[in-house]
């Protein structure tokens, strides 16, 4: 295969992200993680198409690799612990973008596509954020290990323990304009 993703090798550089669209084919994607695949086997392109979620693929010379998904949110303080409270300097609610899902296939998996996926979410969650109050990207890591890595991207658990994460856009911002 000329694209290099039988070899689980890809040109990073080559990344092309856009919309979900019905060209898109999803019945083959796997990442390896039954929910992340069955949701986007079953239920991105209603969820995009609806607009209850902007669902975004990655491509590497046409074939899919990897998607995220971002919606509109927000959280009470008063489901918060006092830590995160303090964190999200007493604001009562705090204006989120959610990050629900990020998938890269299964053959391609720490090459990188996720890292891109994560900068062009942080791209776009900052886009946003010059056009409406934004205070944090957040997102519920699947299981402890992830949370482990989203620790190291500058995520800080909502409940220390917990999988519920956010990033402010400060630190957003510092990621990507250093």
């Amino acid at each position: 295969m000329s694209s290099g993703l039988s070899s689980g090798r890809i040109d990073r550089t080559k990344l092309n992200f856009r919309p979900l669209d019905r060209e898109i084919d999803r019945a083959a994607f796997c990442c390896g993680e039954p929910e992340l695949d069955d949701f986007f086997h079953d239920y991105a392109g209603d969820h995009h198409e609806k607009y209850l979620a902007r669902v975004t693929v990655a491509l590497h010379e046409g074939e899919l690799v990897g998607y995220y998904w971002l919606a509109a949110q927000s959280h009470a303080s008063g489901k918060l612990s006092k830590e995160a409270i303090g964190k999200l300097e007493r604001i009562e609610f705090a204006p989120c973008i959610y990050l629900g899902m990020i998938a890269v296939t299964e053959n391609l998996q720490g090459n990188g596509v996720g890292k891109a996926l994560m900068l062009h979410a942080f791209a776009k969650t900052l886009e946003v954020a010059e056009h409406i109050g934004v205070y944090a990207l957040t997102l519920e890591a699947i299981n402890e290990q992830k949370a482990a890595t989203y620790k190291k991207w500058g995520f800080t658990p909502f409940i220390e323990g917990e999988l519920l994460m956010f990033i402010p856009i400060a630190t957003i911002r510092k990621a990507l304009y250093p």
